[in-house]
């Protein structure tokens, strides 16, 4: 599965959004849609997503750099 899939699964499984991820995460909604989405590189925001998501960084993110 494509990463930003199971991103976006999880945080419909536990009733996140992008808005409630940046309050929990300290980093901009904005900051956290262009990681899910792939738009950029962001090791950090990545793992402050897993995280907040309650996944292994690895699992959540295939263990690749996410690159379009």
């Amino acid at each position: 599965m494509v990463h930003y899939k199971k991103v976006k699964k999880a945080m419909i499984d536990k009733d996140l959004t992008t808005v409630k991820l940046s309050e929990i995460t300290g980093f901009s909604r904005v900051h956290i849609s262009n990681v899910i989405n792939g738009h950029f590189e962001a090791p950090r925001a990545r793992k402050a997503i897993a995280d907040a998501l309650g996944m292994d960084f690895n699992e959540l993110w295939d263990g690749q750099p996410n690159r379009h």
